[in-house]
């Protein structure tokens, strides 16, 4: 017996196909390409896609051209360092999350990175799960 229904009939009565969200993009910036490529293989191995830059100034043009859902930033780099690159960051999207990622721990540092803006401050040497915790509790789970 051949069925003489239009198609589309049948396509109303399936589930409903959504398209899948794609896993949310992490900015990395640091000015040591072993801490860039580090943190890199950490993140796309939970799932996340990543954009690595190695200065403040460039971290701040990459948010202005194409906004990801959360930075991570250093702070000690030429010319543009992290405390000023999250200032502008936050200027541009004031909801991104933004992370400083530093070797320094003064109390000064923790009171820059709040005023700057920043969502978190964690310290090197970095435990992966624990910046990995951060990064999904400020942007969720890819």
């Amino acid at each position: 017996m051949v069925n003489d229904e239009p198609l589309a009939c049948y396509a109303t009565q399936s589930r409903a196909w959504t398209p899948m969200k794609a896993p949310p993009r992490i900015l990395l910036v640091d000015d040591s390409p072993e801490n860039l490529e580090f943190l890199e293989s950490r993140l796309k191995a939970l799932g996340y896609r990543t954009t690595l830059v190695h200065d403040g100034a460039k971290a701040v043009e990459s948010v202005r051209r194409d906004p990801p859902d959360l930075v991570v930033l250093d702070v000690i780099m030429p010319d543009v360092n992290g405390y000023q690159a999250c200032r502008e960051i936050k200027k541009l999207h004031k909801q991104l999350p933004v992370i400083i990622l530093t070797c320094r721990s003064d109390p000064a540092d923790r009171f820059w990175a709040r005023e700057t803006g920043a969502d978190d401050f964690l310290t090197k040497p970095i435990d992966p799960q624990v910046v990995a915790n951060r990064i999904a509790s400020l942007v969720g789970q890819p």
